[in-house]
Order: structure tokens, then sequence, then C-alpha cells
């Protein structure tokens, strides 16, 4: 494969070299430039509370934690702040729960979908306020959610969605109809109708993560990096934690590693074993667009914009200018459980190319970095927050790609959790349910493939007759 064809984020050996370490699995980390990680474990220790993950959970748990309490709290994390979902994500910090809000609503009834939304928005609120109380370095704007349909048949599924907020309470969520949102976006007709979300933030998930963990230290937390926990244990009187050459001995643990929950090792290890399952999501930007493209394309709030149509199209300005898409399927099979798939840029340009379709001044932007990365999908679609076996051990994972808001507000209940405070957080209908696993092989493999055909076919007709249908089928 020549250098002008290879994957966006493939380096060269001269590259490599003086790229900071992991910079091939995401842009965020590659832009992040040298990062000097802590030392790893070396030894034996104790202590009161062992956090196993670095991402935004564990963070997050670890800094309210120690800000709660007189607790000694290690946090140990497998490679380096920032390698895992919270270095890799789309950096949305978006009042999302779980799979999706309708779906919750189907399954769970609208009482306690009303009170994961509210939850939720409650979420983005605590994130921006620890944000800018604290002065973090994580590159955060609010400007808004756009949900838009790009073609008429798709505006009736839009509006069921907005009218549920409505019956929720979310006064600040508006309806705009086809002439009102063409005018936002300098008369582009490709808007079809469009619900306006002003409660939705972005940011830079690399920098937001190693800023957490500047926070998390400054409030006593001890980090060690390269550290993977390779065998956890219950011991009487507490948690015994292996790690490749020291040895933790905790009262209690926090289990935060998300999509890699299923490697952990050791009899409490194996007992997590079947509650999530990965999903490798895949993500892309562009290059920096010049002020006369944006001028062009009227996109001047730099909101992030999302349509109705399944696993496609979520896209967002970055800080510098570029646009960043998400996706978690374009071709071949949904990488449900394959931790090492190969990073193509196949679904960027796909994603490219449907943004040409909706901005056709934007004709000749190239693509510049494509990376990959592992969300955790549970089997009930709403994420864990539980004592596992007893109060030892506190799970959390599951957010289906919406973790960045609610893991924040997941630490602080984790806190009340270990200090055995009741609130109104740990009553919260989520908090301790226990997890539903998802079945053994072979029928758990059969029963993704049946859903994943049915979104996949579910896309297809939505794409049918649309202005991206020959985008589509040429990329």
């Amino acid at each position: 494969m020549s250098r002008e064809n290879a994957p966006a984020d493939t380096v060269s050996a001269t590259e490599a070299e003086s790229s900071p370490p992991h910079a091939a699995k995401s842009f965020w980390i590659h832009d992040f430039g040298a990062y000097s990680a802590n030392r790893d474990l070396d030894g034996e220790l104790s202590c009161d509370v062992l956090v196993i993950g670095g991402g935004v959970a564990g963070l997050s748990a670890a800094w309210h934690t120690a800000l709660d309490s007189f607790a000694r709290v290690v946090l140990i994390e497998s490679e380096i702040i920032g390698f895992g979902a919270s270095g890799r994500a789309a950096g949305w910090v978006m009042p999302q729960f779980g799979m999706d809000q309708m779906s919750i609503r189907h399954k769970y009834g609208a009482e306690r979908s009303q009170a994961s939304f509210q939850y939720c928005r409650r979420a983005v609120s605590y994130t921006r306020e620890i944000i800018e109380t604290n002065n973090l370095d994580s590159d955060y704007r609010h400007p808004g959610l756009m949900r838009v349909a790009f073609d008429d048949r798709w505006i009736d599924g839009l509006r069921s969605l907005y009218e549920m907020s409505q019956e929720f309470g979310a006064d600040n969520i508006s309806w705009m109809e086809a002439e009102t949102v063409q005018n936002a976006y300098s008369g582009n007709k490709n808007f079809k109708a469009a619900m306006h979300d002003p409660d939705l933030g972005l940011l830079n998930p690399c920098k937001h993560v190693r800023e957490l963990k500047r926070l998390a230290e400054r409030a006593g937390v001890e980090i060690f990096e390269n550290s993977p926990a390779v065998s956890l244990d219950r011991v009487p009187g507490g948690i015994r934690v292996a790690t490749p050459r020291g040895v933790v001995r905790a009262d209690k643990a926090v289990i935060a590693t998300n999509a890699y929950t299923h490697q952990l090792e050791g009899a409490l290890g194996r007992e997590m074993r079947r509650l999530q399952s990965p999903i490798f999501a895949r993500a892309a930007v562009t290059e920096r667009l010049s002020d006369e493209q944006w001028r062009a394309i009227g996109w001047g709030q730099r909101n992030a914009l999302e349509s109705t149509l399944d696993l496609f199209h979520y896209m967002a300005p970055t800080a510098d200018g570029r646009i960043q898409f998400y996706w978690i399927y374009y071709g071949g099979h949904p990488l449900f459980g394959e931790m090492q798939p190969e990073v193509s840029s196949e679904g960027g340009e796909v994603s490219l190319a449907h943004l040409k379709r909706i901005f056709p001044a934007l004709k000749d932007l190239r693509m510049a970095h494509n990376w990959g990365g592992h969300m955790s999908g549970t089997r009930d679609l709403v994420p864990h927050l539980c004592f596992l076996g007893d109060a030892r051990v506190i799970y959390v994972g599951g957010c289906w790609g919406h973790g960045l808001a609610i893991n924040h507000l997941h630490g602080q209940t984790i806190s009340h959790l270990l200090s055995g405070h009741s609130s109104e957080l740990t009553d919260f209908w989520i908090v301790n349910r226990k997890p539903k696993r998802w079945p053994i092989k072979p029928f758990d493999t059969i029963g993704k493939q049946v859903a994943w055909a049915w979104l996949r076919g579910r896309a297809r007709k939505q794409l049918a007759g649309s202005i991206f249908e020959n985008a589509t089928a040429e990329n």
C-alpha cells in the first residue's frame, strides 16, 4: 500500500518515533502531543478505595471520593490516561442515556424514561460546572445540537422525538420548520426540518480526561499508569488486585473498565465476563476549513449536527476548525466484541461524501485522520452502576457511547455509595439494579447479528431515494 493511499491513522517509522505514545489511536491523542505518563505500580500498597480504569468514570469516582472523605484513593490505568474511550470519543457532552431515549421509553415506560431524561440534563450541567469552576483546559464550548431531517420522510420520526421532549418538560428545545432552519444555514434546501437542543457541549476528550487526572491528583488521588489489573479477587476484609509488577490491597474497589471489562481475570474478573459487550465505533476529522468555507455553508454557530438516519450522521466542528464524524457501522459486519479490528478510511469517506451532499460548497474538502475505539453495550440498554456481590465492589459501565456527561455525575453517585450516604442520586432507578448478562456464545453472537442486520436494513430504507443514496453506493 502506498503512503498516499494508506489509512489516515497509519504513521511511518519516522513519524512514530517523534509521536507521543499511542498517537495513532485517535486524532485527539495525536493532537495533544507530548505526554508524560505517571510511573507504573511497582511493589505492594494498601488503600481504602482502589479505582480500576482511568477514563471519565474512574477519574470522576476517584476525585469525588477523595473530596468527600479522608480515604486513601488509588487509581490504576492499564495504558495511559486517554488511551481508551475517554481519549477517542466524539467529545459530545450530551443529555443522552444508554442506547437512545425512545428505546428507554419503550422498554421501561414513561416515568423511568423521564427520570433518566432529567438525570442526563443534570449531568450535562454538572459537567459544565466542573469544567468552569476548576478552569479545566478542555476546549469546552456549549453550542447546542441541531437534530435534522435531511429527507421529507424523516420528519415524522424527528417530530415524535420533539414531542416526547416537550412531554418531559424540555421547554428549551425548539422545533424549526423548513424555512426557518434553511435560513439558519444560508438557504440550504437540504434541511427539511429540525429540532434545536441548546443543552449540548463539545470538548476535546483527550485534553479533558487528562485535566481530570490533574484534578484528581490535586485532591490526593494516587494514579499509576501502564498498570493493568491482571487478576482481581475478593479476600478477607477487601479486594486484592495484582498488576504485572505490583499488588494492591483495598477495602473497596470501583471497576470502571467499560468496554475492556470482559478481559479482566481472577475470580472477580470472571464474574463480570458477560456484563457488557464491546462495540467498535469509528471516527474521523477533516482538514481545517477556511473562513471562506465556513461562511459559505452558514454553520456560524458551530453546533453539533445529528440526523434521524440510523448509524450515520453525527458530526460537529472541532475547536480548531475541522469537522469531526462519528459512526458505529458502515460496510462489512458490526464489530461487536472484536477488540483489535483494522481501522480503515471507508466509513469516514462515506461520511465525508454525505457531508458534501449536505453542503455542496465543501466539495473539495479532504479527510485528515481516521481512528476507532471501543464503547460498551449492555443487554438491558442502560448503563450499569451497582454493587457487585457485596458492598466491597462497585461496577460502572455500559454507556453505549454517551458517557462523557453522565460519568461525571456517576462519579458523585459512586462516592455516595462508597460512604453509605443515601441521596437523590443513589435513589435513581438504574442504581443497584442487577445487571443482565449477555447470553453465552453462540447465542449472543446470533442475537447481535440479527439486531445489526435489522438496523442495516432500516438504514438502507432510509437512504433509498434520499440525497445520500448514490454517495453511499459510490463509496
